[in-house]
This record gives C-alpha cells, structure tokens and sequence, in this order.
C-alpha cells in the first residue's frame, strides 16, 4: 500500500515534470525563433547599407531614379521604371549584396515614397532604407525590400531543432505511459496476489476446522485412547493442524494489512507483552534444550500500538530465533527505555544472515536462499508483517549480526511519556 502510494506520487510527480518540459522547450524554440529573426534582421539591415552605397556609385542608376523623382511624388518608382534596364540593374545589385549576407531568399524591391503612411505601414516583411544617400534623402524617397518567403526561411532554420525537440518530447512522452502501463499492471498483479490469498486462506479455514473438530471427536473414543498407535497417529495430525492454521492466520492479518484494514491503538506495557511471548514460547525452547530470558533495565515500558498486533511481531521474531537455531537455542531479550525511546534486542544463537541479505528479509515473501535445502517452514511473510506492525506504531527495526555468533533484531518505538 505504502509502496503504491510512492509510486503513484513519482507517476504524478514525472507528469508535472513532462509538462513543464514541455513548456521550457517550447518557450525555448520560440526564442530560438526571435533569436533566429533579430540575426536576420540585423543582416538585411547590414546588407540595405551595402546596397544603398553601391547603388549611389552606379550613375545611370541614380540618372534614372533622378528622372523617376522628377516626374512628380508618386508613391513609388517601380510604376515609372519596372520596364527599363536600370530596374533590373538595381535588382541585380540587390541580390548580389543580399548574397554577400547569405541571404538567399526571393524578393521584392521598390523606392517608395516615405511621407505615405499607406506604404510605410505595408506588411512586416517589408525592409526601408535609411536614405539613398543625399538624393533620397531630399526627396523624402526610401528604398523598400520585402520577403515573402521569410517567415518559412526562419522556420527552415530552427527546422531540425524544432524536429529533435519534438522527437525527444514524443519519446520522453512514450516512456511516460509504459511506466503508467507498467505500473497499472503491476497495480492489477498486487491486487491479484491479495485476492489469491484471501481466497485460498479462507478456503483453508473451513476444512481446517473440521479436521480439528472430528480429529478432537477421534481422540474422545475408548478405542483410539486405548491404542498408542492411533493416540500417535492423532496426536500428529492435532499438531500439524495448529501449525497449518497459525500460518492460514499469519497470511490473512498480512492481506488484511496490505488492504488499509488496521487495529483501533492503546497504551501498551512492553515489558509485560515481552514476558507474556516469551513464557508462551519457554516450552518449545525447553523441549530443544534450550533457554529463553528476557532482561530490561529502565522504568518507562509505556508505548501506543495494538496489543495483537504486538504480540504478533513479538512471537514471530522469537519463532525465528528458535526455528533457525540448528543447536540448543539460547534465546536472549533485553529491553532498555531512556527518555524518549524503548529499546528491544532480540538475540539468538542462529547463524545470521549474510550482508546482502539484510535490507531484503523485509520484503514480502523474500526467503533468504539455502540452495535446494528447504528444512525451515514459512512464506516469507514473518519479518515483513513485523516490520509493517512496527511501523504503524511509529518505529524502526533493523537486523545485525552478532560477533559472537548468531542473529540480534533491534526494534525502537517512541515512549508514550
């Protein structure tokens, strides 16, 4: 549950960042775009200055447009002179000095009158001199270029980083949704695995009962009492059903944990509880030679939790301290309390687990691997519901090897002051 939440907060958290990606790049192609515009702007600008001196240098030209401006103020000299050679001549000129500034582009060219508000005011890519030197400027005369093919020259030139840009947002984009998808159907699996256990737990627990109830009813009978074979024969399946059903039990708390379901908190007495486990655990020690003691030193033992749960978390930690004891377990657990926090040691006579294996016995259904030796019961679902349990009640829990051998869980909850 914890683990979905996490991943839906980076799932929204990578979709804010899509979007803002894709607004910087976009804001970005637009000031490559001005940027693009201002360069060619000031190299039109660069390129009117050369044609303005070269054309005053060419005296038939000046003739000519000397003649136009004689005529009368007409608003533009491409009327008077669009047919003589002069005209092409200037046109000549003018593409030869755009081509120095690397300006390629199609256009078109007049001297136009600049006292006329409806010539200067034209459209946008339209280009005015500053003066054809001083015969322009007497006139009031300017000469006028204007490109237009020139906002698909501007869009030419960023083309290719405008096409990578949206390349690279298409793919960015893409893998977005495969982790959606992805995490939707990891969402769907989870959930499936839940249902599964629900389903096959509850399954269980019907059967279970019976077998408990008629191999209690079998052990009331004279003839069974009577014959040490059967008597062990039932004693057997008695046993086996108690361990079946704890752990029927262990997978539906879990699954009921997975699903937000949790137990109403309450002041705890943890020294208490640790010696309640314990001596409900001293007999199975016994039974394997071995010995169980719990040692606390402190006085405030007070912590918020559930009193099951606690117990749960409890007994499963010392179940594993006596199952994975391949001796005589010697089983030790130390509580300490200071001003704010209780400290509980748990610690065995077992053979550890390895380094790589620490950060992972938490996780749900993770067994640490033996090679094809399977002689230790269990789903891998002990540590896991312990540490979900302490947790919820707002503590931590690690694992350590111990120097002199054996295994030593801390567990350290906050006390209730």
């Amino acid at each position: 549950m914890k683990n979905s939440r996490i991943q839906l907060t980076f799932l929204i958290l990578a979709l804010c960042a899509l979007i803002t990606l894709t607004g910087i790049q976009f804001s970005w192609i637009g000031k490559s775009a001005r940027m693009q515009e201002a360069q060619f702007n000031h190299s039109v600008e660069m390129a009117m200055n050369r044609i303005v001196e070269n054309l005053s240098q060419n005296e038939a030209i000046c003739t000519e447009v000397n003649n136009c401006l004689r005529h009368g103020r007409h608003e533009s000299c491409l009327i008077v002179m669009k047919t003589r050679e002069e005209w092409a001549d200037i046109k000549s000129v003018i593409k030869d000095d755009l081509n120095y500034y690397g300006i390629e582009l199609d256009f078109e060219f007049d001297i136009i009158d600049a006292n006329n508000e409806n010539v200067t005011t034209q459209a946008r890519n339209t280009y005015l001199s500053t003066g054809l030197e001083e015969m322009l400027e007497k006139s009031g005369y300017k000469l006028s270029l204007k490109f237009p093919e020139k906002r698909d020259f501007i869009i030419a030139q960023i083309g290719d980083i405008f096409i990578f840009s949206l390349l690279l947002l298409l793919l960015v984009t893409l893998s977005f949704f495969m982790i959606y998808n992805l995490y939707r159907k990891e969402k769907l699996v989870s959930q499936g695995i839940i249902d599964f256990v629900n389903n096959v737990t509850h399954e269980f627990k019907t059967p279970l009962t019976n077998i408990s109830l008629a191999n209690s009813m079998m052990g009331k009978s004279e003839k069974v009492e009577n014959d040490e074979k059967l008597s062990f024969y039932s004693k057997i399946i008695r046993t086996e059903q108690v361990k079946l059903n704890e752990k029927v039990e262990k997978l539906l708390k879990t699954s009921f944990a997975d699903i937000g379901k949790s137990q109403p908190p309450e002041e705890i007495d943890a020294a208490s509880a640790v010696k309640d486990v314990a001596e409900a655990f001293r007999v199975q020690v016994e039974e394997k030679g071995g010995t169980i003691e719990v040692i606390k030193s402190g006085s405030h033992f007070k912590v918020i939790g559930n009193m099951d749960m606690f117990h749960i978390a409890l007994g499963n930690l010392i179940d594993n301290a006596i199952k994975y004891s391949d001796k005589q377990p010697v089983i030790l657990v130390g509580l300490s309390s200071s001003d704010a926090r209780l400290s509980i040691e748990i610690n065995d006579s077992g053979p550890g687990i390895p380094r790589e294996y620490r950060d992972k016995v938490f996780d749900k259904y993770f067994r640490v691997p033996s090679g094809n030796i399977h002689n230790i019961d269990g789903f891998g679902l002990g540590l896991y519901q312990v540490k979900g349990i302490i947790a919820k009640m707002r503590g931590n829990i690690k694992v350590l090897n111990r120097k002199e051998g054996g295994l030593k869980v801390v567990i350290e909850l906050p006390i209730v002051v």
